[in-house]
């Protein structure tokens, strides 16, 4: 009560507003900056081959697959510049999804993040939005955040991170330390999925939001020197800078949000998400649900793929792909990854269906060979990190489809 004996009215929630106006915008950088270094991924006219959805989807053709990518970045822009940017909004996630069905290497994480956190502030950026509207629309995105280091913790322990993915990935940034101290990163790497773990658990606990938000923050830190250093998967940059940047937004200086508000849906996207990013990653561990929507990016535990080729087979290949094949020692070997990262700036969605489908194209390009076969490594034994095989040559290819 004032001085008066008059109640003074509560001011608006300039909190939750200021909030999601900087989420908003870092979304919509963050979303412009990956999607246009990954352009060739959103285009039709390219060597490494489309796996839709559904045979049935056909591929936009070239020059409109151009066009339809120079909407999306221009719907970014003004999501980035305009606050009140509903209609833009959702023009993006219509015309962003129906896209993304023509190709499963769409659905990179980062992709998938970000597309459910826009659709969870849509309801914002119209007209001013009830108090209760924001703080729904920022719990959902919290609950993203949460559990996309909690399951990316997860997929992490398992043998092949620590004897393979870890030095594959940290080896360019050891070079740099001094000899006596170079090994002490290597015991660092079993430290890595329990804090990404804690990390996510702590995001949701009150007393521990804000040592989780400068953890998080440090972590993303180093893998961006690690992933500088390497001078790889240059599209995950800005993804990673981006965390930073969310976990600051949604969770620095927030004492009021608990867990129970952040876990518990209340409304339809809350629900939505808490089932595609909280409950589903779980089959995702058992083989269920796909790696990438699982959060096992740089995990160890997603399939692999090579396909076996003769000199001849090599010799019938376009240059853009044989420089891709591996021919220091027999057999030799086309990297799927390498060649998605060569093309596409991003790696191949690590799916049996879309390494089959990669392989048929080697089998149109270069004829129906007996001296084309795929090998797929399944997901590796998590003690000991071994990896049982299938084969397939472009007759069973061709049968499959």
């Amino acid at each position: 009560m004032s001085g008066a004996g008059r109640l003074e009215l509560a001011p608006p929630d300039v909190e939750h507003t200021r909030r999601v106006a900087w989420f908003r915008i870092t979304l919509a950088a963050a979303l412009l900056c990956s999607m246009g270094l990954s352009w060739r991924l959103w285009t039709s006219a390219r060597l490494f081959p489309l796996s839709p959805l559904s045979r049935s989807l056909p591929a936009v053709p070239f020059p409109f697959d151009v066009l339809w990518l120079l909407a999306l970045l221009g719907l970014l822009a003004a999501i980035l510049a305009v606050s009140r940017a509903k209609r833009f909004m959702l023009l993006f996630l219509v015309l962003a999804g129906a896209l993304s069905l023509g190709d499963q290497c769409r659905w990179q994480p980062w992709f998938y993040q970000y597309f459910f956190m826009l659709a969870a502030i849509v309801p914002l950026a119209g007209r001013q939005p009830a108090q209760g509207q924001l703080a729904r629309a920022l719990n959902a995105c919290r609950l993203i955040v949460a559990f996309t280091y909690f399951w990316s913790g997860c997929q992490k322990l398992n043998a092949n991170f620590f004897s393979e993915t870890w030095p594959d990935m940290a080896g360019p940034l050891l070079q740099f330390l001094p000899p006596a101290i170079r090994d002490w990163p290597r015991f660092f790497v079993y430290l890595v999925p329990p804090l990404e773990i804690c990390i996510g658990i702590g995001l949701l606990a009150r007393r521990l939001r804000r040592s989780a938000v400068i953890l998080a923050a440090a972590m993303h830190v180093l893998v961006l020197a690690v992933l500088v250093a390497a001078g790889e998967n240059t599209v995950v940059w800005p993804w990673n800078a981006a965390m930073i940047f969310f976990v600051f937004i949604l969770f620095w200086r927030d004492e009021a949000t608990t867990p129970r508000d952040i876990l518990v849906p209340r409304g339809n996207r809350h629900a939505l998400v808490a089932l595609l990013f909280g409950v589903l990653p779980a089959f995702g561990l058992a083989g269920l649900w796909d790696s990438y929507l699982s959060m096992a990016l740089y995990s160890g535990n997603t399939e692999q793929a090579v396909v076996y080729v003769s000199p001849a087979v090599i010799a019938r290949l376009p240059a853009s792909i044989r420089s891709h094949v591996w021919q220091g020692t027999t057999p030799f070997f086309l990297d799927i990854n390498r060649w998605a990262y060569g093309e596409l700036n991003v790696p191949v969605y690590p799916e049996a269906g879309v390494y089959r489908q990669v392989t048929a194209r080697i089998c149109q390009v270069a004829g129906s060979s007996p001296d084309i076969r795929l090998r797929i490594k399944e997901k590796p034994d998590p003690w000991t990190g071994r990896r049982k095989s299938e084969f397939y040559d472009c007759n069973h290819l061709f049968e499959d489809r």
